[in-house]
């Protein structure tokens, strides 16, 4: 009988992998091991071959390696760490409440108390896996086959007018001006860009799902430098140019003293499940993309659109913010190579959170890699100020051709 004690065990029952040291000459001898806490299969170069006496390949959770460490140990010590405010729990259960997702009490607790991104993941773990009634269900809607959540969207005209006007949208003069008229009207016809009247110059990054349907609109203003452009509100606090579709539509309804529509009173209704970019950015692409054609994914959608000239390999996507890549968002890329683009950061923790992320991506059935292209080659400078990879494309700008 399995000692019970340990965390990570051989189950029972083999679940089987390919041994790295046999590689294809002998497939499936492998027992992979498994958290008896969450049911997961380990990363797959963790297991025992079953040909011990040709090959005898085994390598423990609890095995020590040159860090003096082991992934038992590296497991601990990111999920016991130290005492998290009890603040921020009170927080976390506020807005779960509320009907505010996981992902978004993440981006929350990192940006308004400071949280790291594996600070406010325990927390959230803690909130929706032991207090799941306190999140609001959304509203659902029955069908011949069940019952399925109901999904609010902006209206198709809604999109359709703001695809227009690009001689007065900052984003599209930018890249006329980085990659000439052509290519820049074929970037915005493939991201389906938008221009918005929010801010003088502001565009919309549309966030459309597999099924064609609007999400969620995001306005940004950017300046000169292809950067988000920033202004001092009434505190003296600096902020960046960046809202969305329906906070501008509601914002114009008020000033006008125009009755909300029915759309985006179901949209701002807080008991709906409604997430402002719950999909990639860039989804339409692979209606016509080959099958065999890689995906690049990238945190911002700034990003995805400047890289496409550089790389045309790719097809290029967007997640929306570091703590948004998850299996649901990656969900239409199943089956396809999918390359992962953490930004750059000081200590390396986004690069180090996107590789975690990977590997469970991994267990879960998707083919996905992460890119070393740019911890690789960029200076200590760029690191600490955060460099994403277009930043980094365009600081190098004469060292690559283009168009």
């Amino acid at each position: 009988m399995a000692n019970t004690n340990y965390r990570y065990q051989l189950p029972r029952k083999a679940l089987k992998g390919d041994c790295p040291h046999c590689g294809h000459r002998h497939r499936k001898t492998l027992s992979r091991y498994q958290d008896n806490r969450t049911g997961e299969l380990l990363p797959d170069s963790y297991g025992r071959c079953d040909r011990e006496s040709n090959c005898g390949y085994h390598l423990s959770p609890y095995h020590k390696g040159p860090s003096g460490m082991s992934y038992a140990d590296e497991t601990k010590q990111r999920e016991g760490g130290e005492a998290l405010p009890r603040e921020w729990f009170m927080i976390a259960g506020k807005l779960a409440h509320k009907g505010v997702v996981w992902a978004d009490v993440v981006t929350i607790l990192c940006r308004q108390e400071g949280a790291t991104v594996d600070q406010a993941e325990r927390v959230a773990a803690y909130i929706f896996d032991r207090r799941p009634t306190l999140a609001v269900q959304p509203q659902q809607k029955t069908t011949g086959y069940g019952v399925e959540t109901q999904v609010y969207t902006i209206p198709d005209e809604v999109f359709e007018k703001s695809l227009s006007h690009y001689d007065r949208n900052q984003f599209a003069l930018l890249l006329q001006n980085h990659f000439g008229a052509y290519l820049a009207e074929e970037l915005l016809s493939r991201f389906r860009i938008g221009t918005s009247s929010y801010w003088p110059g502001a565009c919309v990054f549309w966030y459309i799902d597999e099924q064609g349907r609007k999400r969620g609109g995001q306005i940004k203003l950017f300046d000169e430098t292809f950067h988000t452009a920033k202004y001092i509100d009434h505190n003296g606090e600096k902020r960046t140019m960046t809202s969305w579709v329906h906070t501008a539509f509601a914002r114009r309804c008020d000033e006008t003293s125009q009755p909300y529509p029915a759309w985006l009173t179901d949209y701002l209704d807080e008991h709906n499940d409604v997430q402002k970019s719950p999909c990639l950015f860039g989804l339409p692409q692979l209606l016509a993309a080959p099958a065999g054609q890689p995906v690049a994914v990238v945190e911002a959608p700034k990003t995805a659109v400047l890289c496409t000239p550089y790389f045309q390999g790719f097809v290029w996507v967007a997640v929306g913010a570091l703590s948004y890549l998850n299996a649901d968002r990656l969900a239409p890329l199943k089956g396809r190579n999918v390359t992962l683009f953490p930004d750059l950061s000081k200590d390396g923790t986004a690069f180090a959170r996107w590789s975690r992320v990977a590997e469970t991506l991994s267990l879960q059935g998707f083919n996905v890699t992460v890119s070393e292209f740019l911890e690789l080659r960029a200076t200590d400078e760029q690191k600490a100020v955060g460099l994403d990879l277009a930043d980094y494309l365009l600081d190098q700008w004469d060292q690559y051709p283009h168009q």
